[in-house]
């Protein structure tokens, strides 16, 4: 917006053109004012038919002219403008005498704070849409947050996609989740908060980590990642419990759920794998399976990402 205060723009030097010498003013034609003001002629022309910024004074040549008081009154009416009031309530409020300068000034400030807060809001809201598609996530902004109860979700993802976007795994994920209905995700969402859950209650009862039933259940988180996400074999398993073991915030997430959880699922997922494939996990302990991923690997960060996400109490 280019008037602004008084409009001291020196762009020519002839008074008899509408325009400014050496501080002096004649007034301001209309071409002059709409080129200053960014807004047509035809604007102008139409403010002054309903009475908003009328030009008070005339050139010998009997052309109008905008003096700098006139100019006062339409920078009003432009920001105004710009701001989104309608022509009316811009009337009624040039209308008011006991309105100042500054009350203007403040209250032009205040709309405009209004205007940049609803544009942080619009970004996020593109932001989160962005991060939804990145992650494969088909549901409309009222689903996220019937489904996940929020935003955090978003973050998750983006911190995956960062860290792990280029894998096999978390291609897998966004192929699968594409296709998933807001029931799919509450059904994946409630069927892995119920086994974590049942893992807390089992710690809860005392039973250790190496108990069948703590590995069972640890099995069933492995089979939830596979059926779910992506391929989850127990070398990947066992990355992810390593994740639960040293990634402070899945760590905090479940430790949230009970203090010392998310080390009970960490021993209970160990014991299961050994349980189910004990000689290479031997050779795994011992350093000497070097065609496996070691744990914290890039499948792996996936599955400790990917667990987070869909699990309403660790989100």
């Amino acid at each position: 917006m280019r008037v602004s205060g008084g409009l001291v723009y020196r762009v020519d030097p002839h008074a008899t053109s509408g325009r400014t010498v050496s501080g002096m003013n004649d007034g301001y034609t209309v071409g002059t004012v709409a080129e200053l003001a960014g807004v047509s002629v035809r604007t102008l022309h139409y403010y002054d038919q309903v009475g908003l910024a009328k030009p008070s004074s005339r050139n010998a040549a009997g052309y109008r002219l905008y003096t700098d008081a006139d100019l006062v009154v339409l920078r009003r009416v432009v920001f105004y403008r710009e701001l989104g009031l309608d022509l009316g309530d811009i009337a009624d409020i040039l209308a008011n005498p006991d309105v100042t300068d500054e009350d203007h000034l403040r209250r032009q400030r205040e709309l405009i704070e209004q205007r940049i807060s609803r544009c942080h809001a619009m970004l996020t809201v593109i932001d989160q849409e962005l991060a939804a598609r990145a992650a494969g996530i088909a549901l409309t902004p009222q689903q996220r947050r019937d489904v996940f109860g929020g935003d955090r979700l978003l973050e998750h993802v983006d911190d995956a996609r960062r860290e792990w976007g280029d894998t096999p795994e978390f291609v897998q994920r966004q192929q699968r989740t594409a296709r998933y209905t807001e029931q799919d995700w509450m059904r994946l969402r409630t069927e892995l908060a119920t086994i974590n859950q049942e893992l807390a209650a089992a710690m809860a009862r005392g039973l250790p980590a190496t108990d069948p039933i703590a590995m069972d259940l640890a099995e069933r988180l492995r089979q939830h990642t596979h059926h779910w996400f992506h391929d989850c074999d127990y070398e990947t398993h066992r990355g992810l419990a390593e994740h639960y073991r040293v990634n402070r915030r899945s760590g905090r997430n479940y430790d949230d759920m009970a203090p010392g959880l998310s080390q009970y699922v960490h021993d209970a997922i160990i014991a299961n794998c050994q349980r189910a494939n004990p000689p290479d996990i031997d050779r795994m302990r011992n350093g000497s399976a070097s065609q496996m991923r070691p744990p914290g690997a890039a499948g792996t960060g996936v599955s400790g990402q990917v667990s987070r996400l869909a699990d309403g109490q660790q989100i």
